[in-house]
């Protein structure tokens, strides 16, 4: 049985037309306050290579927030890698778990992680969902996919990455956001999965999980599009569901479109007034 990720010309048409004319302003550069406040989290990192009391005060944060953002690395291959890494942002810390240290994701993160509540503010949910589920047998819940509130915003369906799209929403240069081991020529290094893990891997990883939490923030602007973003992460975060691996591996190429045709456009219809409204206020 084979596995396409659908040229669904229908789908980008209806996607292409959905409020075309309507000029959407989801650009947010960072405010001084914010930038140095990220600053400031990016130096206090806390960093978990046991279960040790830190290890417990951290899931007793990451437990009694309304929403979290995670990072896992690497899981753009999804199953097909090894868990290395796994970053929390609250809304005051970062906590990055060594997994490699720690064996695995033990039963009380693995509870969190799966439960409705916190929100798991993620990107690309489909191939952290995959990781996860196989990796670590945690099926990924309440989930608010920054990727698909992108694709939902812009009105497409084109492959974009976290770096990227965190350039995109602050208008931030790529160097201003990678660093050198994520950009240079050591796969380990490019994977987090050597150790020990660097100054500039560790400030790099909290720079993201923070900015795709403040990036979740700054595009779920109501109720309804939450709901809807919700709705559609849950589908797509199941892309890679019930798969063999060889159809997993062919389908997690760089460009992928595989399991874009889940994230519809028909909200649209029933939201575009709050959404022009949004639009006019910012402007």
């Amino acid at each position: 049985m084979s596995y396409s990720d659908g040229n669904d010309s229908d789908g980008n048409d209806s996607f292409s037309s959905a409020l075309d004319s309507l000029p959407l302003n989801i650009c947010f550069p960072l405010r001084k306050e914010e930038i140095n406040s990220l600053e400031k989290r990016m130096d206090r990192i806390v960093f978990i290579q046991q279960a040790d009391t830190t290890y417990h005060r951290a899931l007793k944060e990451i437990k009694d927030q309304e929403s979290i953002s995670l990072l896992v690395e690497p899981s753009f291959y999804g199953r097909h890698q090894t868990t290395s890494v796994l970053v929390v942002a609250t809304f005051n810390e970062t906590y990055i778990f060594d997994i490699l240290a720690l064996a695995s994701i033990f039963p009380e993160l693995a509870k969190i992680l799966e439960a409705d509540q916190p929100r798991k503010v993620v990107h690309y949910s489909h191939r952290i969902a995959d990781h996860l589920l196989h990796r670590q047998r945690i099926s990924l819940g309440g989930i608010f996919d920054t990727f698909v509130a992108l694709c939902l915003e812009r009105h497409e369906r084109l492959p974009f990455s976290l770096s990227e799209a965190i350039s995109f929403v602050f208008n931030l240069s790529m160097d201003e956001i990678l660093c050198e081991e994520v950009t240079g020529a050591s796969e380990s290094r490019r994977n987090f999965t050597a150790r020990p893990l660097t100054h500039s891997q560790m400030r790099y990883m909290a720079k993201m999980v923070q900015l795709q939490h403040l990036m979740h923030h700054r595009l779920n602007y109501s109720d309804i599009f939450c709901a809807e973003v919700h709705r559609i992460s849950l589908a797509f975060s199941h892309s890679y569901y019930g798969l063999l691996s060889c159809d997993v591996a062919i389908n997690m190429a760089p460009a992928s479109r595989f399991g874009f045709q889940l994230i519809d456009s028909s909200f649209y219809k029933s939201a575009d007034e709050e959404i022009e409204e949004r639009t006019i206020s910012t402007e």
